[in-house]
């Protein structure tokens, strides 16, 4: 039985200490993880520089918080990848965007994906993440307005696991754009968040998310093909997995 509940109206999120959280640690530890986890979100006058630093200055942590709070959007990021590849991943060339200490790029693995690229804005974070030796190329580089260092047609998929959502909410059209031209046509760009995120009944900060998305559909750019809903897979709140493929 979940030790206790409660909605924290502000972010409209749920924040539940759930069976497996309670197995592990005390009601106080976890607290004190979700805390964390609140910390890192940020709210609506949140920079994206101040995310970032959050994130560096607490590195070594990270993967301990995520696991206190039982953060499971790495699982579900990759198992909606493999399922979109059944077969051959070992030859799937993967960008894994917001890869953090490649906690995604571990689940990627499991699943036999071999070809995978990181891109993280925070040079400690990728210090966690190049220890596990999972990614052939790490770039340094914030998803946003700037043209990425990389090539037309390189990847046959993007994933993005757990990207802060102040960041995402803010992130501009010319970014998801970028995805799409570095994403081979027939491609996958798979993107996991808080479900409210992207309902188009959901969350009131992520509306400019949501056109944008739809924006680059109806200029022919992508066509979403599936949304998935996880309950309370994050932190008590419903997780979204939104996979849109990229068009020729």
């Amino acid at each position: 039985m979940a030790a206790f509940r409660r909605t924290d109206e502000k972010y409209h999120y749920k924040w539940t200490m759930n069976e497996t959280s309670s197995a592990r640690i005390s009601q106080k530890e976890w607290e004190k993880a979700k805390t964390m986890f609140d910390y890192f979100v940020g709210d609506e006058k949140t920079s994206r520089d101040e995310i970032i630093d959050r994130f560096s200055q607490n590195s070594q942590q990270y993967e301990k918080i995520m696991e206190a709070v039982n953060y499971t959007s790495p699982m579900h990021t990759a198992q909606a990848t493999a399922e979109l590849f059944p077969s051959n991943r070992e030859d799937v060339f993967i960008l894994d965007v917001a890869a953090g200490t490649g906690l995604c790029g571990e689940k990627l693995y499991y699943h036999g994906f071999r070809k995978m690229d990181a891109l993280e804005p925070s040079t400690r974070m990728l210090d966690e993440a190049r220890k596990k030796g999972l990614y052939s190329r790490y770039f340094i580089e914030a998803l946003g307005e700037n043209a990425l260092d990389i090539a037309n047609e390189t990847y046959d998929a993007v994933t993005i696991s757990a990207m802060s959502s102040m960041v995402l909410i803010k992130l501009p059209l010319e970014a998801f754009g970028e995805l799409i031209r570095i994403v081979k046509p027939d491609g996958y760009i798979i993107n996991t968040a808080f479900y409210d995120l992207f309902s188009d009944n959901g969350d009131d900060k992520a509306v400019s998310l949501r056109e944008n998305m739809k924006t680059l559909e109806y200029q022919g750019k992508w066509k979403q093909m599936e949304l998935k809903r996880f309950p309370e897979a994050a932190v008590g709140s419903d997780v979204g997995v939104s996979v849109h493929k990229v068009l020729a």
